[in-house]
């Protein structure tokens, strides 16, 4: 049987389980915290994000009513306090435009602008005074209509992309609108979330460094403790192959852990003392062992050779007439089989005898048959000979029966050229020839008639001709086939007489050998009954010395046995001084 070589695995260190296990439950956590916190920090800077124009434009709500309480008072017109609140919310305007108050923060790219309901500009940093209802996001969105709409209903966010400053890049945009009671305004306040994910880009980048560094931090960690436990596992373990070899001389166990790595080597340490201990005593053991073993054998092989030669003496004594005992049985045994193999011949020549004398008639009758088989082809032969002259009578019957067709269709021939000269003739006499003219149409269509008669005749007679020339070629064949026939019929009968001679003489002998074997079936049986007579008185006295032989042979026996008991107990007591002396003390 073919063993086919295993795969051998590769081996995961206790040490590299530990490390990997640690990692993951500090990770899983710390990973977890991090996304967790960053997800809140992003909603939370969302909501800010909204607070902060919620208020800013709410606070310019506020600002339009100090300012409409100054114009109810008289104290500034209603223009200088709706340009005043322009420049508090953008700045002063220069040309057509404003520039964006750097004290207000809404980001980056952040700023105010108020709208009426219409969408016309009341204040923008580029475009005041345009109407920009129709305003549009590439995409479709009518953003300022939707902020006018939010503003009106109270107020609302309105989300949309829009290309950056200076760049064809769009990002998304919020916007806070919301009416002011006074003047009519929709005051908005906008900017580029990108603006506001400055922070959150700071927290992510810190929640990530952080993470790295726990992460740093846990790995010197978990190797320093995976270290601390997968030494001393390691050094037990060598030590542990050291004592598998045998090396039982030194043992390096110390461990400096007080846990249960410490105990485990403690246990090691008691273990090595007891297996030392315990190798020593096998091995004293085993050589005192080896040498009663062999003195024992020694003994039991002196008395092994004594109960064999008394086995021998009395064997000698019985072996002679054991040896006559057998002779008897085998020469009785002998004869016994040859009387059966004598009846077994007897039996077997009469059967034969009556085969053979069957066989004979069967020759007889076969010769009887193909005597009557010969007669009956020469009949045949006779047959066909008459057949063939008659086929040829009736070719040369069918030769006449054609010249006188071709006869017949010369006279037709002459009768039709006679008909046409009655015709001319007819014509010529005129009315006094039309009833000979009419006899020579007659005679002409007789004439055609028998033309015609004469052709299917004629092509009977040579399709009857080629059948008789096929008939002819046929019994010619037939001819030839029953000559061969005949004269093998004739070789067989000779041959069946030949064997029907050589049958009759076998039958004889046959005959002869059945009533010799049958004498000497009751001779053989007669010398058997004697034989075995002589074996019974021969196996009496044969009894004693074979009683005592037995007694001898069951003696050497059981003493072999002992010797081979002995020879075990040598066996393995070399055994387990071999695997005594691998330890090394």
């Amino acid at each position: 049987m073919v063993m086919v070589p295993t795969k051998k695995k590769k081996k995961v260190t206790i040490r590299f389980k530990l490390l990997l296990v640690s990692l993951l439950l500090l990770m899983t956590p710390v990973l977890t915290l991090g996304i967790i916190s960053y997800q809140v920090t992003y909603k939370e800077t969302d909501r800010l994000i909204r607070k902060n124009l919620t208020n800013s434009v709410r606070m310019a709500i506020e600002m339009t009513a100090s300012l409409e309480q100054q114009v109810k008072e008289g104290t500034i017109t209603n223009d200088e306090a709706q340009e005043h609140m322009k420049q508090l919310l953008l700045g002063p305007k220069q040309g057509d435009k404003r520039e964006i108050n750097s004290y207000l923060d809404l980001g980056e790219s952040g700023y105010f602008y108020v709208l009426d309901k219409t969408g016309d500009l009341l204040a923008h940093p580029q475009m005041e005074g345009q109407n920009i209802a129709e305003k549009q996001t590439s995409d479709g969105f009518f953003y300022i209509k939707d902020v006018i709409e939010k503003g009106l209903s109270g107020g609302g966010f309105t989300f949309y992309d829009w290309p950056l400053p200076g760049s064809t890049k769009e990002a998304e945009k919020i916007v806070y609108a919301e009416a002011s009671p006074n003047w009519g305004w929709i005051i908005a306040a906008g900017s580029y979330m990108q603006d506001y994910n400055t922070g959150q880009k700071n927290i992510r980048d810190t929640i990530i460094i952080t993470l790295i560094c726990c992460w740093v931090a846990g790995s010197v960690l978990m190797t320093l403790f995976a270290r601390h436990i997968s030494m001393p596992v390691r050094k037990l373990a060598g030590q542990a192959k050291l004592f598998s070899t045998g090396d039982l001389r030194t043992a390096d166990l110390h461990v400096g852990n007080k846990d249960e790595l410490g105990d485990l080597a403690a246990s090691f340490q008691e273990m090595y003392g007891s297996l030392r201990n315990l190798a020593s005593g096998l091995l004293k053991g085993s050589d005192s062992l080896a040498v009663s073993a062999r003195e024992l054998s020694g003994a039991i092989e002196q008395t092994t050779q004594a109960t064999d030669h008394i086995a021998e003496s009395v064997q000698e004594s019985a072996s002679s007439s054991e040896v006559q005992a057998r002779s008897i049985r085998e020469s009785s045994k002998a004869m016994e089989e040859m009387a059966t193999g004598i009846q077994r011949v007897a039996a077997t020549s009469a059967a034969a005898f009556e085969s053979s004398a069957m066989t004979l008639e069967e020759a007889r009758q076969g010769s009887l048959l193909l005597a009557q088989s010969s007669e009956q082809m020469a009949s045949v032969n006779i047959t066909v000979d008459e057949l063939a002259a008659m086929v040829t009578k009736l070719g040369e019957r069918s030769q006449q029966i054609g010249e006188i067709v071709e006869v017949i269709t010369d006279l037709s021939t002459q009768t039709n050229l006679l008909s046409l000269n009655a015709s001319i003739e007819a014509a010529r006499a005129g009315e006094h020839g039309k009833g000979f003219a009419v006899v020579a149409g007659e005679v002409k269509k007789l004439a055609e008639r028998s033309r015609e008669s004469a052709e299917q005749v004629a092509e009977l007679i040579q399709t009857i001709q080629a059948d008789i020339g096929h008939a002819g070629a046929a019994m010619e064949k037939g001819e030839h086939e029953v000559r061969e026939g005949t004269r093998s019929i004739q070789l067989t009968s000779e041959a069946l007489t030949r064997i029907l001679d050589a049958t009759r003489s076998v039958v004889d002998q046959v005959q002869e050998s059945s009533a010799a074997a049958q004498q000497m079936s009751a001779s053989s049986q007669e010398i058997a009954a004697s034989l075995q007579e002589i074996d019974r008185l021969s196996e009496k006295s044969n009894d004693l010395a074979q009683s005592i032989s037995a007694s001898a042979e069951e003696q050497l026996a059981s003493m072999e046995e002992l010797g081979a008991s002995a020879e075990t107990l040598s066996d393995m007591s070399k055994e387990m001084q071999a695997l005594a002396h691998r330890f090394k003390l």
